[in-house]
Formats: C-alpha cells, sequence, structure tokens
C-alpha cells in the first residue's frame, strides 16, 4: 500500500498523473544540480522563492531535495508515469556517490547508509519506530528498534532479532504463500477513511467558524484550503490489486525455497511488524499477512 504520493504527481481517478507545476520543480532540481549546485543551495533557493513542497510549506532543506533526486519512481513504473529521463538520472546518482567520497563521508559500521532490504520493512510493533542493524565490536550484528536507546534511556523493549531469524522466517512465510495459492486470491474490500489529526482540527475550526453570526468567508475558505492540503498530503494509493498482480508475477513457477532469497523477498513482501510476544508479522504487497512465531533471544 503506498501512503504518499511523490512531488510532482498526482492522483485522478485512481492513476498518477504528472503534476505539470510541480513536475517542472522536480525538473529543475535534476538540472541545477547537475550543472553544480549543492542540495543545500538548491533548498535555500526554493524557500526564498516561496515554492510549495510535498507538504504544502514554503520550506526546503538538503534533505528533502536528496530524497527527491534519490527517488526512482520519476523514471516512471506501471503506476507512476516517467518524469525524469534514465541518462539525467544515473548521472545525478553518480554525482552523489562522488561526492560522498570527495566529502570523506564513507558510511559509519551503524549508520543508515550500511543497512540492507529489512531496513525498509522491519517496523516495531511497541512504538511503531523502523529496527536497525547495530553491530558491537566482537558481537555478532543484531536487528533492535531505532528507539531501543532514545535521549541515553532504554526507551523501548522489543526483542532484538539475529539475521539469521529474519531469514528463516521469511522462508518459513514464503513457503507458505508457495503451497497455498489462496494468499494471492485475496478479497479487496473498500479501504476505511481516515482522518489525521490536522484535518480533524481544521474541520472543528471551520465548522466553529460556520456557526458564528458573523463568518468570516474568507478565513473559512483559507482553512478549507488548509484542510484539502492535508488530505492531499496524507491520501493513500489503493494498488493492492496490483501489487497482488506483481506478486503473483514474482512467484510464478518458483518452487519451495530453502534459503532467504532477498531479491523475492524485496518483490513479495511490504511490510514486517516485530511484536514482542507473538513474533514477526509478515504483510504480503497485497495486504495479506502470516505471523510466524519467533523465540525471544535473551
Amino acid at each position: 500500500m503506498q501512503r504518499y504520493v511523490p512531488f510532482g504527481y498526482q492522483i485522478q481517478n485512481g492513476k498518477a498523473k504528472i503534476e505539470p507545476e510541480t513536475a517542472e520543480f522536480v525538473r529543475e532540481i535534476f538540472i541545477i544540480y547537475l550543472a553544480g549546485t549543492s542540495t543545500y543551495r538548491i533548498a535555500k533557493n526554493f524557500t526564498q522563492r516561496g515554492i510549495l513542497n510535498a507538504s504544502h510549506k514554503p520550506s526546503w532543506n538538503h534533505g528533502s531535495i536528496g530524497k527527491i533526486l534519490e527517488n526512482q519512481k520519476y523514471l516512471g513504473d506501471e503506476f507512476y508515469p516517467p518524469l525524469i529521463e534514465q541518462s539525467i538520472f544515473e548521472q545525478v546518482q553518480s554525482r552523489r556517490k562522488q561526492r560522498v567520497k570527495d566529502l570523506g563521508r564513507a558510511a559509519q559500521l551503524n549508520s543508515f547508509a550500511n543497512q540492507s532490504v529489512w531496513s525498509s520493512l522491519l517496523v516495531c510493533g511497541e512504538c511503531g519506530q523502523p529496527y536497525r542493524k547495530y553491530t558491537e565490536k566482537g558481537k555478532p550484528p543484531k536487528w533492535r528498534c531505532k528507539h531501543y536507546i532514545y535521549c541515553n534511556r532504554v526507551h523501548c523493549r522489543n526483542r532484538f532479532l539475529s539475521e539469521e531469524q529474519l531469514e528463516q522466517a521469511f522462508v518459513r512465510v514464503i513457503n507458505q504463500v508457495i503451497g497455498n495459492p489462496a494468499y494471492l486470491n485475496p478479497d479487496f474490500k473498500e479501504l476505511p477513511l481516515t482522518e489525521s489529526i490536522a484535518e480533524r482540527k481544521l474541520t472543528v475550526q471551520i465548522n466553529r467558524l460556520l456557526a458564528e453570526p458573523s463568518c468570516d468567508a474568507q478565513e473559512v475558505k483559507q482553512l478549507v484550503f488548509q484542510r484539502a492540503a492535508e488530505q492531499y498530503r496524507n491520501i493513500r494509493i489503493d494498488d493492492r490489486a496490483y501489487q497482488n498482480e506483481k506478486t503473483a508475477d514474482a512467484l510464478n513457477g518458483v518452487g519451495i525455497q530453502t534459503a532467504c532469497d532477498l531479491i523475492l523477498l524485496e518483490k513479495t513482501i511490504g511490510k514486517i511488524v516485530v511484536q514482542k510476544h507473538t513474533g514477526l508479522e509478515f504483510y504480503l504487497k497485497n495486504g495479506r499477512s502470516i505471523t510466524i512465531p519467533i523465540k525471544e533471544e535473551t
């Protein structure tokens, strides 16, 4: 399930389309970065010009620019139309790698750059934070909640996991799916509408103003626009049927697995929730879930 629409696109009738105005800003970012402008300068320039970001705020930083430069969806896929040419995208990635070398920013042992495909999948069932791989000198690496240590104290006591446990659990999951085709024939029920806290607050403000005898129409209009922007920012794209088809294609002709195939993992699993007492909840990309009990290590 995709939750956010990348900057430069919009959703119309359930399909992703290029949004002309913001798409031009995306192209500008790629072109001026290739011309030698740093992500810091691009962010400063966009902020000074009052260009609205994906959250509809005129505030940019080098991190948000960097995410746009590395977003492969701009190359296009079955859902998103191409926005950036392959050659330009590849040149940008080469320049970013070279910048890392030039600045001496080698990935630290426990840095995000030194993580793996599990990093984008593992989520803590206790606090909602991602899991990260940590290595201590002389000990095998362990996966633990990012907020295990937070503000210099133990914050989340969810379980630690070894890579072997993760791999074995995935093998069990994928073999269940291969042996039971029903997992690839889910009944797609309509997604419930969700409302963020910000949306609820704006709705309350709008209703309160409308109830006043001397209602300020301009203020109401501004709040309605803010709420629409918040709703758009939090839009969820129901791509379960598409993801189900992709999962089925990935498993077509695949036999029972005896070892962890990370490519197959990336193609079939959308999220893995680490539960402290029950184990690992694997969510297939089509939304179906399978729980694998994991023995807690001391």
